[in-house]
């Protein structure tokens, strides 16, 4: 064999290994979407009476990419309560709303604790749906 050939077989292997290993991580980019509706008990300033619930519009929703616990992107809910993030890899994610800590009766209370949800994209063009996130306002 010749020194050209060679070379030209060792640069060939390492261009196909780095292509191969060459994974994305979880984050934009991919083909992806999930998708949800938020779902919101909203009550008086004490958190003592209901006031209404159903599907919430203009709600903050976050998510996280893989095991971040940075916010990576937000959208807010339709008129119908719904929100979607799109353009997703494969990988773990959490989605998040903010909902009002309903132990403390104090009124004017503002305390808000994140109402979670994670899943797991295993496909590249999978659409997850995921259950109500139940908020409290």
């Amino acid at each position: 064999m010749s020194v050209k050939l060679i070379l030209k077989t060792i640069v060939a292997a390492l261009f196909i290994f780095q292509a191969s290993s060459c994974e994305k991580p979880a984050g934009p980019g991919g083909k992806a979407t999930v998708k949800g509706k938020v779902y919101a008990y909203d009550f008086d300033n004490t958190q003592r009476y209901l006031l209404w619930k159903g599907y919430s519009s203009d709600e903050k929703v976050f998510i996280c990419y893989g095991n971040s616990t940075s916010i990576g992107n937000d959208v807010n809910t339709s008129a119908d309560g719904s929100f979607e993030f799109r353009y997703l890899n494969k990988g773990h994610y959490k989605v998040f709303v903010n909902s009002l800590d309903t132990s403390i009766k104090v009124k004017g209370n503002d305390t808000e604790l994140p109402v979670i949800k994670e899943f797991d994209i295993t496909d590249a063009s999978q659409t997850i749906n995921l259950d109500d996130i139940i908020i409290n306002k």
